[in-house]
């Protein structure tokens, strides 16, 4: 039987499939996919005029190509040529104004066709001729040879495509619901499993499948479909079941004897071929299409005759990423090992679109399982998940087992699924399965099918060929899925902000089609008003909803399936909001032995409530984390949780602090502690530590700022010296992190009036602007900690401020008042016992002493220094005195010492990992090299110094290691070279406000003679 049904004689089209054209019985060539496209748009807009730019929109939506008019006039050339006689008049596809018009009859469509066959079952059905009216529906649907404009691309054609699917579904419905009335409720089963899986949220095809799996004595079976709709509607919408449907149930649970009732007996012609319709072949005839056909086929005893299962649901028209992912996929399902069952897992959190990527890969193996695709929803994050033994039994009736051979019991039905399955290739799709144990009894048994499982946690017990474990989107993937939903033009014109957008999703996949939805549907909103919305953490979960998609809902199911322990870490290790933790910190948050944690730690990477990403650290997704701050209800539970958290970082982070200033008390700086933490054997391993943690150290402070807006003087107090303890460790761009923090309980210092935190917030803040070379600022920041400080009678702080004070004006070339600021530290040090401390303001005293032309007076100082440091192990400030003393010696133009001073602080300095000490000494050393001629030596030395100060972020000694660069490459002749890096140097200078700005003016100027 020809797909085009009856249609006329002469042209005709087929959009219910590949685009295909028909002059008689000869194909006529309809072009490429974008031709096609045109087409398309024309015939569905038959004998109407469609303006060119509505035929752009058609094909490209809002981001056309530049020669887009021209394109699409081209597309229409090539279809005159094969649609019209003559081309010096067209009479099939005219030109209308700046568009064209399609002039063809309606009954050159099958699309028409399918419609016209409905409306004259609808009216057969009325006229009591159920046997005709079957067979229309029937003829109706054999038009469609696979999905509508399959590979047409364009929004029309996107749009066309779902609408020609609506039409297909409600052909569907009249013959199910005809078919049910003749009493051949075994036959459709099958068929009414798939559509309900398609449709997981529409109550007519649930309620069809019901009255049939009711007919057929499936009593409990009937309930479980309404169960898992109601779920559903729940769970996603927040509604029940309308009243049509909760009346079937109840009728169900009753035995109500009349829904066993078929229709009254008509004439039946057994086997007999369906005799197509004739139609009226002149244009503008609307009457329905009527024949006299053969029954829906009806299931005899012996011989089942059933469809080829097809149950995948439709793959997503605009699914974008996973490319890597796809093809590994791909590639498994479609080379299996000989004689073994392909099985491919596909975990994580929810939210992540394992079900699109399970479906799209579905969709493209395809064709390697010829004997059908079987669906099933697993319902696992349900309260109630599907149960196996119900999936089994939809299953081996789709494969044409008759549902009354069907057994009772889950074992048997899944021995006859295994005898079924032997010697067929057939592909299953089981999403959303709760554990292993779900799946384990709906596996095949032998090779040739093949098997894609979805599920939030990890399957364990499965036997696997291979286990995805799904991840986020990388931001590229992220930015393409926003723009494939709201337009690639729409992102380009506000690329930054969509960014911003994207990232404020984490990257999840169902939280960009959030957001990509309400986009689309709010044209004039920018991407920068829905960022917006986003931007505070504490509405964003609120936020990411549309319709009766929300990621709290999501997120929710997950949580559900937590026992109370798991859900116990789960919020209280999320209070604190560091991006990760380690199993001895999360077992003192949780007041649990490491091992107890640990467990509970992995059982919630398993239940993919949480990440791993290296073994002995774990992590939230960021919404998942927002989700459990805001589920967390027991506020003293919390605080209690923080406080442990803190007491235990604060206490290691003073043991760390003993071997980065092993002159100085720690216990009077920044005790007494009411917890004891990690011990470390040397500097390297409290550096390493302080190095893991620093993220999570600002975190913690962060959140004792936020989240006390009350007098917590104690708390606030704990956090501040806890920042103090690791900025030893700091010199380098986490300090920006110290400094965000140090900021935030200095605020909240502030309101609660506590001098001692606002002084020790103060002194952090001068000595980390000092590292990023802002004297002005830290020279603010020092004098506010000094008045604090005095006031609080917390003299520690004061001696360090003090010394601030005097860097930050010495930076400033104001070198007698810097002595003067240090002689008063230096005199509170041997007051207070520290001993580093009196020996570093000592080498900062030395400097100044330097730099305003006392060299002598310098090398004493620093050789004096130098026996202490040395004497008490203190490395780093050992490698700082050789530093300076390097200086002094090339001042004195003792070259060769000078060198050698430099060499021996580089030596420490790559000891300890000081890496911004080792890049002052560099520059300085490049520097000496060039004043005794070893230019070749200085250039790669300052090069080397240059690099480094960049990635530690020192502006300052940027600019001092740029000024040696230009004038080594100055003397080697490269002037060009030299003068761009001189007004590099020269505009970090001038941003700083630094004096050098007139020595770097000068050396340019110099080279422009």
């Amino acid at each position: 039987m020809r797909k085009a049904c009856s249609m006329a004689q002469g042209i005709r089209f087929v959009l219910l499939g590949a685009v295909r054209a028909y002059r008689d019985d000869t194909e006529i060539p309809v072009g490429s996919p974008q031709q096609q496209a045109v087409l398309t748009t024309l015939l569905l807009r038959r004998g109407h005029a469609v303006s060119m730019a509505t035929l752009i929109e058609a094909l490209w939506g809002e981001g056309p190509p530049t020669r887009a008019v021209a394109t699409v006039r081209t597309y229409v050339w090539q279809l005159r040529r094969r649609l019209e006689p003559d081309l010096r008049e067209p009479r099939t596809l005219v030109s209308v104004g700046d568009g064209y018009q399609m002039n063809v009859p309606r009954t050159a469509l099958d699309v028409w066709h399918a419609e016209s066959l409905l409306r004259g079952a609808t009216q057969a059905r009325a006229a009591g001729q159920h046997e005709n009216a079957i067979g229309l529906l029937d003829q109706a649907l054999r038009l469609w040879s696979g999905d509508p404009l399959v590979g047409v691309p364009g929004p029309f054609a996107q749009r066309q495509r779902a609408k020609l699917e609506e039409l297909r579904i409600a052909i569907q419905m009249e013959q199910f619901a005809l078919a049910l009335a003749d009493g051949q409720h075994n036959v459709i089963i099958p068929a009414l499993i798939e559509l309900a899986a398609s449709r997981p949220l529409h109550e007519g095809p649930h309620g069809l499948l019901m009255r049939a799996l009711y007919a057929a004595g499936r009593k409990a079976d009937a309930l479980a479909v309404f169960s898992g709709l109601r779920s559903r509607l729940v769970t996603e919408q927040g509604i029940d079941p309308g009243a049509d449907l909760l009346a079937l149930q109840r009728r169900i649970l009753e035995s109500d004897p009349t829904l066993m009732q078929a229709a009254p007996p008509h004439d039946r012609h057994a086997e007999q071929e369906p005799n197509t319709a004739n139609t009226d072949s002149a244009q503008g005839n609307e009457g329905p299409e009527t024949g006299h056909v053969a029954t829906y086929p009806r299931q005899e005893k012996d011989d089942p005759r059933v469809p080829v299962p097809a149950q995948l649901p439709p793959d997503l028209p605009d699914f974008t990423g996973r490319a890597v992912d796809a093809t590994k996929l791909y590639n498994l399902l479609t080379s299996p090992p000989a004689g073994v069952v392909t099985s491919v897992a596909i975990d994580g959190m929810g939210g992540l679109g394992k079900t699109a990527l399970a479906l799209h890969v579905a969709h493209r193996v395809r064709h390697a399982y010829p004997d059908g695709q079987l669906f099933a929803n697993l319902r696992g994050t349900d309260d109630v998940p599907a149960d196996p033994a119900v999936v089994l039994a939809g299953f081996l009736v789709a494969l044409g087992v008759p549902a009354e051979r069907v057994p009772d019991t889950l074992e048997e039905r899944g021995k006859m699924f295994r005898s079924v399955l032997s010697g067929r290739r057939v592909l299953l799709v089981l999403d959303n399965a709760r554990d292993g144990a779900h799946v384990l009894s709906l596996l095949p048994g032998s090779g040739g099918c093949g098997v894609i499982v979805t599920s939030r946690p990890c399957l364990f017990g499965v036997p696997l060929t291979c286990q995805f474990g799904l991840k986020a989107f990388s931001p590229d993937e992220a930015l393409d899925l926003l723009g494939s939903v709201i337009g690639q033009q729409r992102v380009a014109a506000e690329r930054a902000q969509a960014q911003k957008l994207v990232e404020a999703c984490a990257y999840l996949p169902l939280a960009i089609r959030i957001v990509a939805a309400r986009l689309a549907a709010r044209p004039l909103w920018s991407v920068a008003t829905l960022f917006a919305r986003l931007r505070d953490e504490e509405s964003r979960i609120a936020e990411l909803h549309v319709g009766n998609i929300a990621i709290s809902a999501v997120f929710e199911m997950g949580y559900r399936q937590l026992t109370p322990e798991q859900a116990r870490a789960f919020l209280l290790l999320a209070v604190a909001r560091v991006p990760e933790i380690g199993v001895r910190a999360a077992a003192t948050t949780l007041a649990l032995d490491e091992d107890t944690a640990e467990e509970l730690l992995e059982s919630l990477v398993d239940a993919a409530m949480m990440e791993s990403p290296r073994p002995g650290r774990y992590r939230y997704h960021d919404l998942l984390g927002i989700f459990a701050r805001q589920r967390e209800r027991d506020t003293d539970a919390g605080d209690a949780a923080l406080l442990r958290l803190l007491t235990y970082l604060s206490a290691t982070a003073c043991n760390a602090f003993v071997h980065a200033v092993p002159g100085d008390p720690v216990v009077q700086a920044l005790g007494p502690l009411p917890g004891s933490g990690l011990s470390f054997p040397d500097v390297h391993s409290a550096q390493a530590w302080s190095n893991e943690e620093m993220s999570s150290i600002t975190a913690v402070a962060l959140c004792v700022a936020d989240r006390y807006p009350t007098k917590q003087s104690e708390l606030l107090r704990l956090a501040i010296d806890l920042l103090i303890a690791v900025s030893p460790f700091a010199r380098d761009v986490r300090g920006g992190q110290l400094l965000t923090a140090a900021r935030a309980l200095l605020r909240r210092a502030e309101q609660v009036g506590d001098p001692r935190t606002i002084g020790r917030a103060q002194q952090l803040q001068s000595t980390l602007v000092l590292q990023t070379g802002s004297p002005a600022e830290a020279e603010r920041h020092a004098r506010a900690a000094i008045t604090a400080a005095r006031q609080a009678h917390d003299n520690v702080i004061l001696r360090q401020a003090l010394n601030d004070l005097g860097l930050a004006v010495q930076y400033v070339h104001r070198y007698d008042e810097a002595i003067t600021y240090y002689d008063e530290a230096i005199a509170l040090a041997r007051e207070l016992g520290h001993r580093s401390g009196e020996a570093s303001t000592t080498i900062n005293a030395a400097l100044a002493l330097l730099r305003s032309g006392r060299a002598d007076q310098a090398i004493l100082a620093c050789e004096s220094a130098l026996v202490l440091l040395r004497d008490l192990q203190d490395h780093a400030g050992t490698a700082y005195a050789l530093y300076v003393l390097g200086l002094a010696m090339h001042e004195q133009q003792r070259y060769d010492e000078a060198l050698a001073r430099y060499e021996e602080c580089l030596a420490v300095c790559r000891s300890i990992g000081a890496r911004d000490r080792e890049a002052y000494t560099l520059y300085q050393l490049a520097e000496t090299l060039r004043v005794t001629g070893r230019l070749d030596e200085a250039v790669g030395h300052a090069t080397r110094a240059v690099t480094q100060c960049d990635e530690i972020g020192t502006a300052r000694d940027h600019a001092r290691a740029l000024m040696v660069l230009g004038r080594v490459e100055a003397d080697l002749g490269q002037v060009d070279t030299a003068r761009r890096h001189l007004n590099h140097a020269w505009t970090l200078f001038t941003d700083l406000g630094l004096p050098e700005a007139a020595d770097a003016r000068g050396l340019i100027d110099a080279l422009l003679e």
